[in-house]
């Protein structure tokens, strides 16, 4: 769960700041929940979209692999947690 944190505050730092009131990417969105969830041929698929420096890539399929060793039930835990996130950001910008 030390992942938990570093999710929770990236997840915010998305949904929340002043300039984009609180509407996430939805590319953005499916691919933190593909992270958790899917993978990684799906989740590398998914992030090749971003056009990031590889460096990055690699970077983000290494902590993959660390995440995709917890239990499902946790991963799941943290997928619900990024969805009530979106859905309280989607409505502070209503």
């Amino acid at each position: 769960m030390k992942l938990a944190l570093p999710l929770l505050l990236v997840t915010l730092a998305l949904c929340c700041p002043d300039a984009n009131a609180g509407e996430v990417c939805p590319a953005l969105n499916s691919a933190m929940l593909s992270f958790l969830l899917d993978p990684r041929e799906e989740y590398q698929r998914k992030i090749s979209d971003f056009d990031a420096p590889e460096e990055a890539v690699q970077g983000a399929m290494k902590v993959k692999t660390c995440v995709d060793k917890m239990s499902r039930m946790n991963r799941l835990a943290m997928a619900h947690f990024v969805k009530i996130v979106e859905f309280e950001c989607k409505k502070q910008s209503a």
